[in-house]
């Protein structure tokens, strides 16, 4: 078995850790050369990309191809929401799809991404036209309200009107023209998708609310491949970041006859009801599409023989955020210790394996129960998986990938090379999810800075990891890829 990725974007987290994910499952796995990916401040070269994909399945005749098709058609996913190309421009490269499974005499099986393009709550342009800086809680507020409009709930029309004359005209009609192009390229994956020639398609939805244009339109596409038959082909959930790491562990539980026997728990009595930062819905609902993506079937029975059990980290009411946000509650420190003591009762009774996926914040790990873990050795060996970064469909996406892989390895024969990859995925995800995002990155006030002082704020934490879990990892390099704070690079150097 072969895989063929086009990742999102040259990011650690899209590039590298589904490469690590593969060589944990011990797939063989093709990637485009880096250079070929879009990075903050430059596009991805779709028509780079697209030759080189074309010549690997020619080539090589791989039985799966991932394509996270922003980086295909737009040039990455931050430039679907900038890029200034036409639709006809953006249309005609959906042409070289229908392409892929004619250049092999063993078709390969295609999984596919597209992002709904996001409305996002704040004034930050960092990924988004620069007129998001004005205007950007503005065009949120005014698309909550178009959204609620269609819908027949009651919206008073001087509301509405209020609303779209805080946006400049010009703004407003180049939003709507941007969303018009993106959202008729979507609809044209439905039909790649009706023909065959897209096996498994995610529309991905990154930093929702509950109301929004973003949202109307997962529900017209929603409904649009229902209406075609296909609805069994295509889902739409929060996420971005950790799709094609669900799309990989979908095509490994797909690869064999044996599924794994899994459960689920929480470790608070609410916390599936907790309204889930950034998505738009609650902790629960994001936990069941995740699962349903990567194609797990979970089982109602604790007390039956499990391949292994998934455990939701998660607070009663809340969910704390890392990351303060201008004119949003700090929610930076919450009190966790009922729901930590009832995660390490769960870790300490569990006689199977665990996938742990530490939602009580955003943007990190709920610092209270990596400290226990890290004073409990023992612990640490029972988890098959761990994520704790971003928001909850990022973390389970990614803990339920990595978790997947490692019982295919286990399946297949898990070898002293898998091992190698396994602990060098878990050493990245404790160094990336607490050392970083919990503990060095409100240190950095915002500011990027040079490697080795990040090295230096880095490595007692990172020292924590390595001698309390035993990971065998032989040296690490870390960096800000992006030169921002938001993601951290830590690379396994040897």
């Amino acid at each position: 078995m072969q895989f063929v990725l086009i990742p999102l974007d040259n990011r650690p987290v899209t590039y590298q850790f589904p490469q690590i994910i593969c060589r944990v499952a011990g797939v063989p796995t093709l990637v485009p050369p880096f250079e070929l990916l879009g990075s903050l401040t430059a596009p991805s070269r779709p028509g780079g990309l697209s030759e080189w994909l074309g010549e690997m399945i020619k080539m090589r005749s791989p039985d799966r191809v991932f394509a996270c098709l922003d980086s295909l058609i737009y040039g990455g996913l931050i430039n679907s929401r900038r890029g200034e190309e036409s639709e006809s421009d953006i249309l005609n490269r959906l042409k070289e799809i229908s392409t892929w499974k004619k250049l092999s005499s063993k078709p390969p099986t295609v999984f596919a991404q597209a992002s709904i393009m996001r409305v996002s709550d704040n004034y930050d342009s960092t990924e988004e036209k620069k007129y998001w800086s004005r205007y950007g809680r503005e065009i949120f507020q005014w698309s909550e309200l178009l959204h609620k409009n269609s819908t027949g709930m009651k919206v008073a029309p001087t509301a509405l009107a209020l609303a779209e004359s805080r946006i400049e005209p010009a703004v407003r009609e180049d939003y709507l023209k941007t969303r018009r192009r993106n959202f008729k390229a979507n609809n044209k994956l439905l039909e790649h998708v009706s023909k065959g020639e897209i096996d498994f398609l995610v529309f991905s939805q990154d930093d929702s609310g509950e109301y929004g244009l973003n949202v109307l339109e997962q529900e017209k596409l929603v409904k649009s491949a229902l209406n075609s038959g296909i609805a069994r082909k295509v889902m739409s959930y929060p996420g971005s970041d950790e799709t094609l790491m669900t799309l990989i562990g979908r095509a490994l539980l797909e690869s064999g006859n044996k599924r794994p026997s899994a459960a689920l728990a929480f470790t608070s009595e609410y916390g599936s009801r907790t309204p889930s930062k950034y998505e738009g819905q609650t902790i629960g609902e994001t936990v069941e599409k995740q699962t349903h993506a990567i194609g797990l079937v979970l089982s109602n029975d604790l007390n039956a023989k499990l391949d292994f059990q998934i455990v939701v980290h998660c607070l009663e009411h809340h969910q704390g955020d890392h990351v303060m946000l201008p004119g949003h509650a700090d929610m930076r420190s919450l009190n966790s210790n009922e729901s930590v003591k009832r995660c390490i009762d769960i870790l300490e009774k569990a006689t199977c394996p665990v996938i742990l996926c530490d939602v009580a914040y955003a943007n990190g790990s709920d610092p209270n129960l990596v400290a226990e873990l890290l004073k409990r050795p023992e612990l640490l060996k029972k988890l098959w998986s761990y994520a704790g970064w971003n928001t909850t469909g990022n973390t389970v996406g990614c803990a339920l990938a990595l978790g997947v892989a490692r019982w295919f390895s286990e399946l297949n024969g898990h070898t002293e090379q898998r091992e190698r990859a396994f602990q060098e995925a878990m050493f990245i995800r404790f160094a990336d999810d607490w050392a970083y995002q919990t503990k060095v990155r409100n240190q950095l006030n915002g500011q990027a800075v040079p490697d080795g002082k990040l090295a230096e704020l880095m490595r007692p934490f990172m020292g924590e990891i390595g001698a309390s879990s035993g990971w065998q990892v032989p040296a690490v390099r870390v960096s800000l890829p992006w030169q921002r704070t938001f993601e951290i690079e830590v690379a396994i150097t040897s």
